[in-house]
C-alpha cells in the first residue's frame, strides 16, 4: 500500500482466550510472520496493526491481544469497547481452554453488544497427537454461536493463520458495506 492512501475501513478486533493458548503467537505470525518458541505470557494488553486490501480498498486491522490470566479479569472489559470483531482462541491440547470460550464470549458481548463478527480458532494444530478437543466440537461451538469462521491453526507452522484473520477481516468489510448501503437507501 502506498503511504498517504486513504484507509476507508479500520476495525478493532479482540483476541480472547485463556493464558498460554497461543494468542500472542498467532498475532505475531499474522503481523510479521514470525514465531518465538520461548515467548513469555502477555502481561495486560497489547495491540498490533496490519493493513490489508480487499476489493481495492485498504483495511486497517487493530488487533488487541488481551491477557488470558485470571489476575487480569478486573480490567479486561475496558478494552472491549468499540470492538468490531472477536477471535476466540483455544488450545486443541487443553480441553479447559475450549470449555472457557463461552465465558470469554459472554464477557465480551456484555461490553460490545451482540452485533459483532466472531471467529473461533483451535490453535496448536501442529500438536494433533496430543489432541484433547475434537475438531467436530470446535466446529459445533462455532456454529452454535454464529461465528463467521472456524479453523484449526498453528502459530508455529503458520497453518491457516493468515486465512483465518483475513476471512474475519473480509466479513467485517462486507458487513460494513451492507450497513453503509442500507444507510444510503
Amino acid at each position: 500500500m502506498q503511504s498517504g492512501e486513504k484507509i476507508p475501513y479500520v476495525f478493532k478486533i479482540l483476541l480472547l482466550g485463556d493464558g498460554a493458548v497461543g494468542k500472542t503467537s498467532l498475532l505475531r505470525r499474522f503481523i510479521d510472520n514470525t514465531f518465538d518458541p520461548d515467548y513469555q505470557s502477555s502481561i495486560g494488553v497489547q495491540f498490533m496493526t496490519r493493513e490489508v486490501r480487499f476489493e481495492d480498498k485498504n483495511v486497517k486491522l487493530v488487533i488487541w491481544d488481551i491477557a488470558g490470566q485470571s489476575k487480569h479479569t478486573t480490567y479486561r472489559h475496558l478494552y472491549y469497547k468499540a470492538a468490531n470483531g472477536i477471535i476466540l482462541v483455544y488450545d486443541i491440547t487443553r480441553a479447559d481452554s475450549f470449555e472457557h470460550l463461552p465465558r470469554w464470549l459472554g464477557d465480551a458481548i456484555e461490553s460490545t453488544g451482540s452485533d459483532i463478527k466472531i471467529a473461533v480458532l483451535g490453535n496448536k494444530a501442529d500438536l494433533t497427537q496430543f489432541r484433547a478437543v475434537r475438531i467436530e466440537d470446535g466446529d459445533y461451538l462455532a456454529r452454535s454461536i454464529n461465528a463467521e469462521i472456524f479453523s484449526e491453526t498453528s502459530a508455529k507452522s503458520g497453518e491457516n493463520v493468515e486465512a483465518a484473520f483475513l476471512a474475519l477481516a473480509k466479513g467485517l468489510v462486507e458487513s460494513n458495506k451492507k450497513f453503509a448501503d442500507n444507510r444510503e437507501d
